[in-house]
Formats: C-alpha cells, sequence, structure tokens
C-alpha cells in the first residue's frame, strides 16, 4: 500500500496531540472526554508522511454533540493530472 494514502486524523489539545484512524473515532474521543479536556485547539488529517491534507472545524450540531466539519480550502492551487497505466 503507498505511505501517501495511509492518513491519520490529528486531534491538538495544545499539552498533547492523539491520533485516530478516522474522524469518526476522533469524534468520539472529543465527545467523551469533553468534562476533563474541553474541545482541542485544533484537528486536522494528515498522510503518514506529516504533510497536513485538510483542517476540520469542531461544531455542535445543535444537539450538544460536537462534529468535525471539513474546512473550507482557502487557496485549491491548481489540479494536476496524470496519466496511469
Amino acid at each position: 500500500m503507498r505511505r501517501d494514502l495511509v492518513v491519520q486524523v490529528i486531534v491538538d489539545y495544545g499539552d498533547f496531540e492523539e491520533n485516530f484512524a478516522t474522524p469518526f473515532e476522533a469524534e468520539s474521543f472529543i465527545n467523551s472526554n469533553l468534562d476533563e479536556l474541553d474541545l482541542p485547539r485544533d484537528v486536522w488529517l494528515e498522510d503518514m508522511r506529516g504533510n497536513v491534507k485538510w483542517h476540520f472545524d469542531v461544531l455542535e450540531d445543535g444537539s450538544g454533540i460536537y462534529r468535525l466539519i471539513d474546512r473550507a480550502v482557502q487557496n485549491p492551487g491548481r489540479l494536476i493530472r496524470t496519466p496511469s497505466n
């Protein structure tokens, strides 16, 4: 498997960071630890080389549960397509 396709969700609380395989796991951790840890400072998705793919916003859905929402891309850049075999 290509290592640049394997990703992880990083939840940054300032003093420490936790990593998760999926956004759902990160949401579950955030919601289950609100009393002890409060909300994280930042949440992002990165590949196994440490390249940040995008950031998440942590928003309450109206029922008291926090969800990870993809943050809008500020500068999407240019998409370069390459032919594959």
